[in-house]
């Protein structure tokens, strides 16, 4: 029994910057057939905030997204820097300057975004006890409006399609887990 690994026989980079490396690798799969070349997509680790409130309202940014063409309504995120010492400093980095706000932080866990083609993780911080203590960095490049909702509203906002990125919906349901806003049971037992 094999582990199922591809080996890599070759690897190259087509485009490198500090956002983004393409890489070809050239593999060949546990029962030798060649797959030349695949291609890898190398991020930074990014980090996504489910920030919440003394009453359970969760904070939400709305911005341009160049790739959507238009608005998205997400969480507070972004993507690690290479001074972050860990996802919770890059976390608390991130929530600082997208929104002005700061609390009490602990890390959910990972996803991937995309398993098949991204290399980077990505990190799940739960922020508790969240209140403006600043005003946010100025960026041009990030024109951010802030959302408080209460968290069934955001709830209903993932499961309604109006929070764009799928891989936060996938965060917010699990930080809203965590901090015991939200609970996901079957509803028809039986039919599972």
């Amino acid at each position: 029994m094999t582990d199922g690994k591809w080996r890599v026989t070759a690897s190259r980079y087509v485009h490198k910057d500090r956002w983004i490396a393409v890489r070809a690798d050239d593999c060949v799969t546990d029962e030798g057939a060649v797959v030349a070349p695949y291609y890898v997509l190398d991020y930074p680790d990014w980090v996504e905030i489910i920030a919440l409130d003394a009453a359970d309202n969760v904070l939400l940014v709305k911005q341009y997204r160049h790739g959507l063409g238009g608005m998205s309504i997400e969480l507070p995120a972004g993507g690690m820097e290479p001074a972050d010492a860990d996802p919770l400093q890059a976390a608390r980095r991130e929530l600082l300057e997208e929104t002005g706000c700061a609390g009490v932080l602990t890390l959910v866990g990972e996803t991937r975004a995309n398993a098949g083609t991204h290399s980077n993780r990505t990190h799940i911080v739960l922020a508790c006890q969240v209140a403006k203590v600043a005003e946010p960095k100025d960026d041009p490049t990030e024109r951010i409006e802030r959302l408080w909702v209460p968290a069934a509203e955001a709830l209903r906002m993932a499961l309604a399609g109006e929070l764009t990125v799928g891989m936060q919906v996938a965060s917010l349901l699990r930080g809203l887990a965590q901090a015991g806003v939200a609970s996901i049971s079957l509803a028809n037992p039986a039919r599972s």
